[in-house]
């Protein structure tokens, strides 16, 4: 045998060699994707049915399955991601799926702190998915011990999500203890400690927030809690005026021009989504922009 062709015969087992790892890798990232369309229209079976299912995720559990191919795969999971998440109205089932990929891309890429940060946040907006964003900003904590943003947002979740002032005021007092965090995080601790379930502590943490934030995608979510809330404070104080009218009238206003005809409010306040506040028959007030008010700030 001539030795180019022993030269040929090593060069073509290299190729094979390199070739073989990336198109098995090719076919699991295809049954992979088909596997979890299925299951996000057949719906989920519990929590993590659908992680179950997809190739990605048991292959991202086996890093020696990814032949070297982690970041790439990664990057992959997270460009799936970021397309669920920038969903203007997302379904519970765009939320399960959100949560697989995120899952996913952490387990291949632990050192990626964007998935944890925006992923957290997002989940923490579906009632049914707050502890998976729980999980996964503590999974960031451990990984990241020394940024102060991770026990923020979860302080941030806690206190929103949860409606935990104490332990979010507990977290967040963590946070401000890690080097380079801001300077007024101790005083917002102090204020859910102290204050609790109250809305303008709640907009004092978020435009704390906002100010730190240099990530797009996060400090929109953060704009639109804020009008959230906003929308909550005046709520709020529009129904107080409401049983005050109550009390001294001994009758219900017919409209909330009547609160400012009375003199029990001066203006009413202008909803912050760019609808109007609407005044219901038991005396509750509503904004005509907002499916369901601020679980945080209801009495238990």
């Amino acid at each position: 045998m001539k030795a180019g062709d022993g030269k040929g015969a090593v060069r073509g087992a290299a190729i094979a060699w390199w070739f073989a790892p990336a198109f098995f890798l090719a076919i699991a990232i295809f049954f992979s994707s088909q596997l979890l369309e299925m299951r996000s229209r057949e719906g989920g079976d519990g929590e993590g049915g659908g992680a179950r299912l997809s190739l990605k995720f048991e292959i991202s559990r086996r890093p020696f399955l990814s032949f070297g191919f982690r970041n790439f795969l990664a990057d992959l999971v997270w460009l799936e991601a970021v397309q669920v998440s920038g969903s203007r109205k997302m379904t519970p089932g765009d939320y399960d799926r959100l949560s697989i990929f995120l899952q996913t891309v952490i387990n291949f890429d632990p050192r990626f702190k964007v998935p944890y940060l925006l992923g957290g946040l997002i989940l923490g907006e579906s009632w049914g998915h707050v502890p998976e964003a729980v999980r996964i900003l503590e999974k960031g904590m451990e990984n990241h011990p020394s940024d102060w943003r991770f026990p923020f947002y979860l302080g941030f979740t806690q206190y929103f999500s949860l409606g935990d002032p104490q332990e979010a005021g507990i977290t967040m007092e963590a946070a401000s203890r890690i080097p380079g965090s801001p300077p007024y995080l101790p005083l917002l601790a102090s204020r859910m400690l102290v204050e609790g379930r109250n809305p303008e502590t709640a907009l004092a943490l978020l435009s704390g927030m906002v100010s730190q934030e240099t990530d797009p995608a996060r400090e929109k979510v953060l704009r639109k809690r804020i009008l959230d809330v906003t929308a909550e404070r005046d709520i709020q104080m529009l129904e107080r005026a409401v049983a005050e009218y109550r009390r001294r009238t001994e009758s219900a206003p017919a409209n909330l021009a009547d609160l400012v005809r009375e003199g029990f409010v001066r203006t009413i306040p202008p909803e912050p989504h760019g609808g109007r506040y609407l005044l219901s028959p038991d005396g509750t007030v509503r904004s005509s922009e907002m499916r369901d008010r601020l679980r945080v700030f209801r009495s238990r």
